[in-house]
Formats: structure tokens, sequence, C-alpha cells
């Protein structure tokens, strides 16, 4: 940028400023007394570029204005690389700020109007802001020092910036990172707690549905055993008089059988010896008395006595097959009524409804449920203590009688029917039981469901964790790389500054120094040729030390126009040689007109500047304490 023209009006010290045609290479000498408006000159640049001097910031603007002046402005013209533009700014006492940036040809069509659009624009065409101006190009009055290695506008000429720009965006990243992690813990925490509030229990659901299913397996075996009893009974009671009257049966046809066997064989051993034998003696007797007592008697009649033994003979098998059918029959309904006897062992073995035992078996329930639990119990039982169970020697005697088919339907009712009423008792008691225990593994199953989903979330939530976990680990490595290569565009920033002061320096100082040691906090350390070893500035006088750091000022310029400057520059010097003896001065006016080819305007501010010389100025403007208006 090279400055062609300023043109203010109620600028700090001056009511009017106008310097035209100002010549675009050489030293623009500015010259005058204390408080002759000098650096005036120096900060109406600074306002018109950047709405700001140096020694007054953004919130003192309204000092700009000349004092009793409600409103100031300021114009400035300018080329980079061979483009005129024209820059306006315009201030009031009210806080009313504008500006306006167009090109020199066509002012009536700004390429950016307001103080945001005209800073973003600048930007683009300078290629720095005002914090990289005043570390390089504008050397205001002030001591010079050395320049702070963490100001934004020395890391933006070493080219740090941009990477610390990026760093800062992955520390905030990692804060946010931060600010999430500990957001997603306390979630996580809080869903802890519900899980640890849950009472959640590993393999509980699986005991109660055990115990459940156990309980069912149970009530159908009590209930198998209560319906085979009452089956068993009903065929006992059934049986026993078909078993009587069979017995009955079997007993009379035994007696007929008995009796036609006899007769069989009593008429078979007459017809024998009547018929067979009637030489012997028993036959003459039986003979004789056959005719005694029927005196009609014939001895046809002897076929009849045969006839009559066959007769018996086979009514005698008659009743033996009856009898066996008989025998046959109560047998096979004994048979069928032993069965019985198992059914009442089975029924016997159904223990008794112990609410204690099943509650224990599902874990014990809360101390209040336990109560009412217990208090339902006792009413329960009140109602039916009535509902007592045959004692064991019933059991026992009735079992005994029954597997002989001896107990009798009266003894065999008197005890099923109470037996039926207990057994049903209890079968609905554990089926009350069975019921509670099927809502219970319902509330331990929707408590499975509420673990297992607020499980699935919290492991959500850890995924979430460890992947974010893994970003900051990610921007933590990409943090180090980056100081890494700030480090080494800084190593390379530092020497290539002392390449640049290696220049000017011998310049400077009449060949005194030339060499200048910069660290990476940019503290410098000059070689003395005398002592053949590197030192500490506050080792050389004041006006070295001034000569050194106007050197180091000028290659940190020299950077900055390498790094981010189109075409040439301009440099607005503000007393650099103070405290310069008129030698010192001489060689440094000397240096700085050959020294760089870019850096070809140098607005040099001095009170007086040393007879004899041998530099030309290319304009001379001289301010007067008694003048508040400057033309040239």
């Amino acid at each position: 940028m090279i400055i062609n023209a300023i043109k203010a009006k109620n600028v700090l010290k001056y009511a009017e400023l106008d310097l035209s045609d100002l010549p675009e290479e050489g030293i623009i000498a500015i010259s005058g007394e204390n408080e002759s408006g000098k650096s005036t000159i120096g900060e109406t640049v600074c306002f018109a570029l950047f709405g700001r001097t140096f020694s007054l910031g953004p919130d003192d603007r309204d000092k700009i204005l000349r004092w009793g002046e409600h409103h100031c402005s300021a114009t400035l013209d300018f080329s980079v690389d061979g483009s005129a533009y024209q820059l306006s700014r315009f201030l009031d006492r009210d806080g009313s700020h504008s500006a306006c940036l167009s090109k020199a040809d066509d002012v009536e069509n700004p390429i950016a109007r307001g103080v945001k659009a005209v800073s973003d624009r600048l930007f683009e065409i300078l290629g720095y802001e005002f914090d990289e101006f005043v570390e390089s190009f504008y050397l205001a009055q002030r001591e010079i020092t050395t320049p702070h290695p963490h100001s934004v506008a020395v890391k933006t000429m070493a080219g740090v910036a941009p990477l610390e720009h990026v760093a800062s965006g992955f520390e905030d990243e990692i804060a946010q990172f931060d600010e999430m992690t500990e957001e997603l813990g306390a979630e996580v925490e809080a869903l802890r707690q519900e899980l640890e509030e849950l009472d959640f229990r590993e393999g509980h659901l699986k005991q109660l549905e055990d115990a459940k299913n156990a309980m069912e397996a149970e009530i159908n075996a009590n209930k198998s055993a209560m319906d085979n009893l009452e089956t068993a009974a009903d065929i006992y009671m059934q049986n026993q008089p078909q078993i009587k009257q069979a017995r009955g049966k079997r007993g009379s046809l035994r007696f007929w059988r008995f009796l036609s066997l006899v007769l069989a064989l009593v008429f078979g051993g007459a017809w024998f010896l009547l018929a067979q034998q009637p030489e012997m003696a028993q036959s003459q007797q039986l003979l004789q008395m056959l005719q005694q007592k029927l005196p009609s008697w014939q001895d046809a009649w002897i076929s009849y006595i045969g006839v009559a033994a066959i007769g018996f003979a086979v009514l005698m098998l008659l009743f033996w097959i009856r009898s066996s059918y008989h025998k046959s029959r109560a047998q096979t309904l004994e048979e069928e009524s032993r069965v019985f006897g198992d059914a009442l062992e089975k029924a016997r073995a159904v223990t008794p409804f112990v609410a204690e035992a099943q509650q224990q078996a599902a874990g014990s329930p809360e101390p209040e449920a336990q109560a009412s639990a217990d208090d339902g119990e006792e009413l329960r039982l009140s109602a039916v203590e009535k509902l007592a169970r045959p004692k064991d020697s019933a059991f026992a005697s009735l079992l005994s009688r029954a597997e002989d088919v001896a107990a009798d339907i009266a003894e065999v009712r008197a005890y099923v029917e109470p037996e039926i009423r207990w057994l049903r008792e209890q079968i609905e008691r554990k089926e009350e039981q069975f019921w509670a225990k099927g809502q219970e593994v319902d509330r331990e199953l929707e408590r499975v469901r509420q673990v297992a989903r607020l499980s699935e979330v919290m492991d959500g939530l850890q995924n979430k964790m460890a992947e974010i976990q893994r970003k900051k680990d990610k921007r933590a490595k990409a943090i180090e790389l980056l100081e890494g290569a700030s480090g080494f565009v800084s190593s390379n920033f530092n020497r290539d500054i002392r390449d640049l002061v290696a220049r000017t320096l011998p310049v400077f100082t009449q060949g005194r120094y030339e060499h200048l040691r910069i660290d990476p906090d940019l503290s410098v350390k000059v070689f003395s040729s005398d002592k053949r070893d590197f030192m500490d500035l506050d080792e050389v006088s004041s006006g070295t030390q001034r000569q050194i750091m106007l050197a180091l000022r000028l290659a940190l310029s020299e950077k900055l126009l390498s790094r981010r400057v189109q075409g040439e520059q301009f440099a607005f010097l503000d007393e650099p040689f103070a405290f310069f003896d008129e030698d010192r001065t001489r060689y440094a006016l000397k240096a700085l007109t050959g020294m760089s080819d870019k850096l070809s305007q140098i607005w040099i501010v001095a009170q007086v500047y040393p007879q004899g010389a041998d530099v030309e100025f290319a304009a001379n403007l001289k301010c007067s304490r008694d003048l508040d208006r400057l033309s040239a």
C-alpha cells in the first residue's frame, strides 16, 4: 500500500489536513517542534485505515475529534499493486461512525460501505489489520521494545496464527466435549441411581418363574390327586354292593355246587351198586332199603337213578361255572376298588399350604406387604378353620380296610368327603398364591424390561462418552502436532528475522554489530566482536539498543511484506531516532533509503534532521505548533 493523498478535517490537532500528490517512493520527512502535529499525521492515517489510533482505543474514539468540534472526517487515497482506492471515514461526537471504500476512478459506486464491510474488504486488499500494522509498518512515538512473541501481529507474521487459531478451535471443541461428557456423566449417574432404586437382582425373575411353575405343577398334582380320589371313591362305592352281591351269589352257588356234587356221588354210587354190582351185600342192603321206602319200587327205576346221577353231575358243573364267574367278577371289582387305596395315599401326600414356605421360596416381601398378607391370612383361616383334615389314624385304618376292600360305603364317605373339602380348600389357597406369584412375576418382568431399557440407554450414553473421548484424544493429538508445527514455523521465522536484521544492523551501527541471536521468545542478544560472545541488550548503550530494535522492527515489516502484502508498502516511523546522536541518525537515514525495494515509501518523523546527511528527501513537511492547518 502506497499513500497518495491524505485529507482530514477536525482530526486531533488539525482543523484541516490536506496532503496531496505525495511521492510514491523515498523518504517523506516530517519535522517540527514538540506538539506541532507531527504525530497527528500518522494517527490520521491510522484512523482513516482502521477507525482508531495507536494512542486512542475504540472506547476513546470520541477523543479523535478536535477539541470543540462535533464531527471529523478523513479521506485516504492509496494504491495497492497498481490499483488506486479512496477510503473515507466519518465520526461525530454522538458516536456515529461510518466508512466507505471505493475505487479512485469510481467514487460514486463504493465497493464497501459501513465499518464492518470496509474492515473486511480492506483486509482482503491490504493483507493486514491494525495489530499487524502497529507491530510492523507503523512505529508510533514510543519506546522501541522487543516485539511480544505472543502478540497476534507477530504470530500472524510468523504464520503461527492460523495454526494457533485451529488449535484454539480444537481446544474449544475439547472444552465442549468436556461439558458434554459431564452432562452425559450426570445422565449416566441418574440412570445408575434409578437402576439401584429398582433393586434389580440378577436371576430373581427365573427364581420367581420357577417358583410359579413349581406351584402350578403342585396345584395340578393336587387337583389330579383330588380328582383321582373322587373318581376312585366313586368307583369303590359303586363296586362295593356289586362285590358283596358277587360274593353272596358265589357263596350260594358253592353250596348248591357242593350239594349237587354230593347228590351226584350218591346217585352215581347207588346206580353203580344196583346196576353193576347187584350181588354185593351193600347192593342188596340198598335195594331192600329202597323197597321198604318205596313200596312201589321197580328194578326198572335203576336206570333213572343213573340219569339222576348224571343230572346232578351236570347241575354241579353248572353251579361250579357260575360260581367261578361270580368269583372272577368279585376279583375284578376288587382290583378296580383297590385303586382307591393308591388314590388315598396320593391324596394324603398332598402337603398343606404354608404361606411362610412359599414366601421364602419367592423372596421375602416388604414388611408392610408382609403384615397385610399375614392379616389377610388370619382372616381367611378363621373362615375355614372348620375344614379340618381327617386324622392320620382314620387314614391308616381306611387304607388298610380299603386295600382288603373291606371298608363299607359309609366309612369311605365319612373319610373322603372331608378330605375332598380339605384338598379343595388347599388348592384354592395355593391358586391364590399362584396368582399372586403371577402378579409378582409380571412386576419383576416389567422391572426386567425397565432395567433392560435403562441399561440400553446407559450403554448408549457410555458409548457416546467413549466416542467423545476418542474425539478429544484426536484433537489433543492434533493440538500436539500443531504445537510442534508452530514451534517449527516459529523457529524458521526467528531465523528469517535474524537474517533480515543482519542486512540492516551493520549499516545502523556502522559495522560495530552484525549478528543477532533471536530466541523463541523473541528475546534478542547481539554479538560483540570485542567480547567474542553474545551480549544481552542491557549490556549495550540505549542508542545501540534502539538501533537494534529499529532493525528488528524493519525486519518484521519485511517479513510481513513477503508473507501477506501485495506490491509496495509504506512505513510510518514516528521519532525512530530519538536518543540517537547525529552520526547514528545519518547512518540510519542512509540505511533506510536503500533498505528494501518493496518498502518504498517511508514516512519519518523527527524534530530536526542533522545537517550534512547524505540523503535526499522525496518530500519535506514542516509542522508548526501555531498552525492548525497543514497543506502540501
